[in-house]
């Protein structure tokens, strides 16, 4: 675990340096998308391994799908008061 705080901690102090320039940028962000893309192909590889995850996916199918339109619609309301208020507060100016 110490090893991943200390890589996170080296990332953040070359971000917050601005030690990449442009180009540094463009191709962290293409490592980015490529290291995401294996890392979900792989989980996807050990969920598919799994038989008591392929036997209860109906179950969580159905509370994933909840849990996910229930995060949608916070989301949503939240955003919603924010800018309410924010545009209140910009209009009374």
């Amino acid at each position: 675990m110490a090893k991943i705080f200390l890589v996170l901690g080296f990332g953040f102090a070359v971000g917050f340096c601005g030690i990449l320039k442009e180009k540094g940028l463009r191709i962290n962000a293409k490592l980015q998308t490529f290291w995401l893309m294996l890392l979900i192909f792989c989980m996807g590889v050990s969920i598919g391994r799994n038989k008591e995850i392929i036997g209860a996916l109906p179950s969580l199918g159905g509370k994933a799908l909840l849990y996910a339109c229930l995060a949608v619609v916070g989301s949503v309301a939240a955003v919603w008061m924010l800018v309410r208020v924010c545009m209140k507060k910009e209009r009374d100016r």
